[in-house]
């Protein structure tokens, strides 16, 4: 299988592949989709010939402008530019090129002899054109190689493009080989790669889930994220007239890679079995943290009222609620109507609250 490595192809290019491959007769067609219009991934095997292709986006790794990939790359690292490009003025192509793409509206265009004025590389995607730099750019750009006709400026703007790329995606798959020994070549996405990634450098064993009970029990605990309007309050009194007292200092901490320590703690991997009331002890269950078993319970919960005020702004243990009109305050129900907003009562979010909890999973 060759990959075919195209940025941002989910988005664009994969939009005219498929419409051309969906044309051909003597082809299979598979298809990786995220949704019904885009694609993560396509594969296009001749049903006569051995050799497959397997388009992929490496916008789904790198996911900003090739323009920015290509400026955040050291001159040094381009080599497969260094040799397709022999030109003394070889610096001029290490950016993303630049292209008149709404002035080439035929083929006629082609042939005209004359670099296209300014104003010609305007774009009203955007709804701007091009600087004085950039243009100047392009202007070097044609007298340096000698450019006859804006034919030959496409094919030079396209073979750089291409070029970059390349140069762009090898020098991800050299960082990935040597961080991890693994090929981005050989994945899809980010996730996918940060996935195989994990598996290696923890070198787990994971047990699938057998009892469709089990995996339903797991997936009822997945939780997402917080919906909240948070308030932060501190006073430090070291401040000029404020009221004498012991010093108290403000100090800002901030973790990083918080998903990347949660995962590196020990997690459940295998060995699931169902356990009775009779042989869960509440012992067992408060035991050390890097214990050797590990248990994800089904509980109620009371939120005892003493505890209501003391946790108000930052509720624990957060549930998926549909949140209905009757739990909303009068506050809310008045800013609402002044708005002339329904509330979206069938959207879950992830709510910090107060209330009891019953059948809430707990790992």
């Amino acid at each position: 299988m060759i990959p075919c490595i195209l940025h941002n192809l989910r988005n664009y290019d994969g939009h005219l592949i498929m419409q051309g491959l969906g044309k051909l007769q003597d082809h299979e067609i598979d298809v990786i989709p995220n949704n019904m219009e885009k694609y993560i991934s396509s594969i296009r095997r001749r049903k006569e010939n051995p050799v497959t292709l397997q388009f992929v986006d490496s916008f789904q790794f790198l996911n900003t402008s090739l323009q920015k990939l290509v400026e955040n790359l050291d001159h040094s690292k381009f080599s497969i530019m260094q040799s397709c490009i022999s030109s003394p003025h070889r610096d001029l192509l290490l950016k993303k090129g630049i292209y008149p793409y709404e002035y080439m509206s035929s083929f006629s265009r082609f042939e005209e002899t004359q670099l296209p004025p300014r104003s010609a590389f305007h774009s009203s995607l955007v709804n701007e054109g091009i600087s004085e730099a950039d243009y100047e750019h392009v202007q070097n750009v044609w007298k340096w190689f000698k450019i006859k006709n804006l034919g030959e400026y496409h094919d030079l703007y396209v073979k750089t493009v291409a070029i970059l790329l390349s140069d762009v995606f090898e020098n991800f798959r050299k960082l990935t080989q040597n961080f991890y020994q693994l090929d981005a070549a050989h994945m899809l996405t980010s996730p996918g790669l940060a996935w195989q990634a994990a598996l290696k450098m923890t070198d787990v064993k994971l047990d699938l889930f057998t009892d469709i009970d089990m995996h339903l029990f797991i997936e009822k605990g997945i939780r997402g994220g917080v919906s909240m309007i948070s308030h932060r309050h501190s006073e430090a009194p070291q401040c000029p007239n404020y009221a004498s007292e012991a010093n108290k200092y403000i100090t800002y901490l901030d973790a990083n890679n918080l998903y990347g320590w949660a995962m590196s703690q020990p997690l459940h991997a295998s060995d699931f079995e169902w356990l009775s009331p009779e042989e869960i002890s509440l012992q067992q269950i408060c035991q050390t943290p890097d214990a050797t078993t590990g248990y994800i319970l089904e509980v109620d919960m009371e939120y005892p009222p003493e505890l209501h005020d003391l946790h108000n702004n930052y509720p624990l243990a957060p549930e998926r609620l549909s949140i209905t009109p009757n739990m909303l305050s009068p506050t809310a129900l008045s800013i609402l109507n002044e708005m002339n907003v329904q509330p979206a009562l069938k959207s879950e979010k992830l709510v910090p609250n107060l209330c009891n909890k019953q059948n809430c999973a707990a790992l």
